[in-house]
C-alpha cells in the first residue's frame, strides 16, 4: 500500500477522481469559480474585439489593459479559494471559513505570483519540454494558496516540490486533457458557426454571417471559441491539481488516510451510543432485580442473581441489598454508577475524540478590527447569495441534499440534471420544428396568390460627391453602374464607380471595414495587416490606388482603354486569381 501511494495514480484514474469531485461538490463552489472567471473572460474578449476595430483603441489602451490586469487577480483569487474547499472536502473535514486576513494573504499572493506566468508559460511552451512542469508550478501556486501565512518562500517552495513529484502523472494529465480541450474546442466552433443559419431557417433573421461564411472566421470568433472551452475544462484541470496536491503532500502528512478513517467516525458514534443505551438498560435490570417484589415473587433464579450480582460489583454497581436491609440505591447513587460505567476505559476508545482549542491572537487595532468586521460583513452577504443559489439550484435540480456518492458512484444529481438538460433541448428542437413547417405552410399558402408590389426606386449616389462611402450600394450595384457610366461617356465617374466596387468587394471578404473617416492609404495599410497571404491582391489594389488617385484628385486626363485596365484589375480582384 505505501509502494502505491509513493507511485501515485494513473493520470486518466486521476482525472476520472477529479470529474467524480466535482460532481459530488455543490453547486454553490462552482458558482464561486465562475465568479471570477466569467468576469475575466468577458473583460478579455471586449478588449481584444476593442483593440482589434476600435479607431480610438490607442486613447484608451492604458486603462483597459489595467483593468484587464485587475480581473486576472480577481479569477486568480476566486480559484485559489475554489481549490482550497476542494482540498477541504478531499480531506473529509470541515469546510474552512476566510475572514479578510486570509483573503488579503490570498490575493497579496496571487497578485505577487501569477502574473510571471504570463511571461513563463509560453516561454515554456516554446522550448517544449519544460512546459509540464512550469505549468504544474503554477496551478499549484494557486492550489497550495490557503491565507494561513502571506509569506512567498514558502508557498514557492511547495508548489515547486509538488510541480517535482509525478512528472508522468503531469504530463498524462495534461495530454488527455489537451485531446479533450480539443474536441470541447471543435464542438463550440460548430455550434457558433452554425448559429447565423440555424437563426436564417428558423426566424428568418438575415445577417452578414449568411452572407459570407468567411466573415464568421475572424479573430473575435476563434478567441470567444477558446474562451467557451477555457470556461468548460479549467475546473478539471484544477480539480486535478488539487487532487495532486492533496496526494503528494499527504505522502508525510498522511491526510488520505486520516480522511479514510473520518468516513468510520459516524458509525463509532452510533457504536457507542448503542453501548450506552445497552449498559443503561442492564444497569436499571439489575436494579430492578434488587427490589424485594422481585425477590418475593422469585423472577430470578439464585445462580441468575448471583451472577448479576457479579457483573454488578465488576461494572462498579452496588450489589443487591441482603434481606433484611431497610431499600435499594438512590437516583444519585445510581447516575453516579451510571457515568462510572460508561466511562470505563473500554466504552471510551469508542468516543469522539476533543479537539484542542487554538490560543486566540493578539487584540488586534481599530483599523485592523474594522477590515475584519468589514470582511466578515462581505463575506456573510457571499455566503447568503452562495445559500440562495444554492437553494435555488436545488429546488430546481431536486430537494434532496447531496452527499459524496462512494467510490465508483455515478453522481444521481447530475444525471437528473442532464436529463433535465436533454428534455429541454428536446423541446427547443420540437418547438423549432415547429416555426420551420408553419413558415413552409405559409409560403405554400403564399404561392397560390399573386401579389404585385410597388418598390420606390431609388436614386442613384452622386459620385461627385466626395462625403459618398463604399457601403452605399453593394458590389454588384457598384459595377453595373460603372458599366452604364461608361457606356455614356462619364470616365472619371466611371473609374470611381469601379473603385467604390473593389472597396464593398474587400469589406465583403472582411480584409477592410468600410467607413467615410478612412482614406484610401488607411484601406492600403488594413489591407497590408489583413490580406498579407494574397501577396497579389495587394499589388493590384496598390495599382489601383495609385492610378484612382492621380486621375480622380489629380489632372491627368483618362480614356476608354485606362478605365478598361482598371475595370480588369478589379475584376481579377472579384474572380480569386490575384
Amino acid at each position: 500500500m505505501k509502494r502505491g501511494r509513493q507511485a501515485g495514480k494513473d493520470g486518466l484514474e486521476l482525472i476520472e477522481e477529479a470529474i467524480h469531485l466535482l460532481r459530488a461538490a455543490p453547486a454553490s463552489l462552482l458558482a464561486r469559480y465562475y465568479l471570477g472567471a466569467l468576469p475575466f473572460v468577458l473583460g478579455l474578449l471586449y478588449y481584444w474585439a476593442d483593440m482589434s476595430r476600435s479607431p480610438f483603441a490607442y486613447q484608451h489602451i492604458v486603462g483597459a489593459a489595467l483593468g484587464l490586469a485587475a480581473l486576472f487577480c480577481w479569477m486568480k483569487f476566486w480559484q485559489a479559494v475554489f481549490t482550497r474547499r476542494l482540498r477541504a472536502a478531499l480531506a473529509n473535514g470541515p469546510q474552512p471559513r476566510l475572514n479578510f486576513i486570509r483573503c488579503t494573504r490570498i490575493l497579496i499572493t496571487q497578485v505577487a505570483l501569477q502574473p510571471s506566468g504570463l511571461l513563463l508559460l509560453p516561454l515554456s511552451a516554446v522550448l517544449t519540454v519544460p512546459y509540464g512542469w512550469v505549468y504544474a508550478f503554477y496551478q499549484n501556486l494557486t492550489t497550495l494558496a490557503d491565507g494561513e501565512s502571506a509569506e512567498l518562500t514558502p508557498l514557492v517552495r511547495r508548489a515547486w516540490r509538488q510541480a517535482a513529484l509525478w512528472a508522468g502523472q503531469n504530463h498524462a494529465v495534461l495530454g488527455i486533457l489537451s485531446g479533450f480541450g480539443f474536441c470541447v474546442f471543435l464542438n463550440w466552433a460548430t455550434v457558433g458557426f452554425l448559429l447565423p443559419y440555424l437563426a436564417k431557417a428558423l426566424f428568418g433573421i438575415q445577417s452578414v454571417f449568411t452572407r459570407s461564411a468567411l466573415t464568421m472566421l475572424n479573430t473575435t470568433f476563434f478567441a470567444t471559441m477558446l474562451s467557451l472551452t477555457y470556461l468548460c475544462v479549467d475546473p478539471i484541470l484544477k480539480a486535478c491539481y488539487a487532487l495532486r496536491c492533496f496526494y503528494g503532500e499527504a505522502l508525510e502528512s498522511g491526510q488520505d488516510l486520516k480522511a479514510e478513517l473520518r468516513d468510520y467516525d459516524a458509525p463509532a458514534k452510533r457504536v457507542a451510543a448503542g453501548l450506552v443505551v445497552l449498559a443503561l438498560l442492564g444497569a436499571g435490570a439489575n436494579a430492578w432485580c434488587r427490589t424485594p417484589a422481585a425477590a418475593e415473587a422469585g423472577a430470578l433464579p439464585a445462580q441468575g442473581i448471583a451472577a448479576s450480582e457479579a457483573d454488578s460489583a465488576q461494572a462498579g454497581l452496588p450489589t443487591r441489598a441482603a434481606p433484611g436491609a431497610t431499600g435499594g440505591m438512590s437516583a444519585r447513587d445510581l447516575d453516579r454508577s451510571i457515568q462510572q460505567v460508561i466511562h470505563q476505559r473500554k466504552y471510551t476508545w469508542r468516543l469522539p475524540r476533543e479537539k484542542m482549542v487554538e490560543p486566540e491572537p493578539g487584540q488586534p487595532g481599530i483599523l485592523a478590527r474594522f477590515f475584519q468586521r468589514a470582511g466578515k460583513l462581505l463575506l456573510r452577504w457571499l455566503e447568503a447569495f452562495g445559500n440562495f443559489l444554492d437553494k435555488w439550484l436545488r429546488r430546481f435540480f431536486g430537494n434532496r441534499r447531496p452527499s459524496p456518492p462512494p467510490p465508483g458512484g455515478s453522481g444521481y444529481r447530475w444525471i437528473v440534471a442532464e436529463h433535465l438538460l436533454l428534455y429541454a433541448l428536446i423541446a427547443a428542437a420540437v418547438a423549432g420544428l415547429g416555426l420551420l413547417l408553419r413558415r413552409l405552410w405559409r409560403k405554400r399558402q403564399a404561392q397560390g396568390v399573386t401579389t404585385i408590389s410597388s418598390e420606390a426606386i431609388q436614386p442613384l449616389p452622386d459620385l461627385s460627391d466626395e462625403n459618398l462611402g463604399a457601403e452605399e450600394l453593394p458590389e454588384d450595384g457598384w459595377t453595373k453602374l460603372a458599366k452604364e457610366l461608361l457606356a455614356r461617356g462619364e470616365l472619371r465617374q466611371a473609374l470611381r464607380a469601379f473603385y467604390l466596387a473593389s472597396l464593398a468587394h474587400l469589406a465583403a471578404r472582411n480584409l477592410i471595414s468600410l467607413a467615410k473617416f478612412k482614406s484610401n492609404r488607411e484601406y492600403q495599410r488594413e489591407l497590408d495587416r489583413r490580406g498579407h497571404a494574397f501577396p497579389d491582391l495587394l499589388a493590384l489594389f496598390g495599382e489601383n490606388v495609385s492610378e484612382f488617385e492621380r486621375i480622380w484628385y489629380g489632372l491627368h486626363e483618362t480614356n476608354r482603354e485606362l478605365v478598361g485596365r482598371f475595370a480588369a484589375k478589379v475584376e481579377r480582384m472579384r474572380s480569386g486569381n490575384a
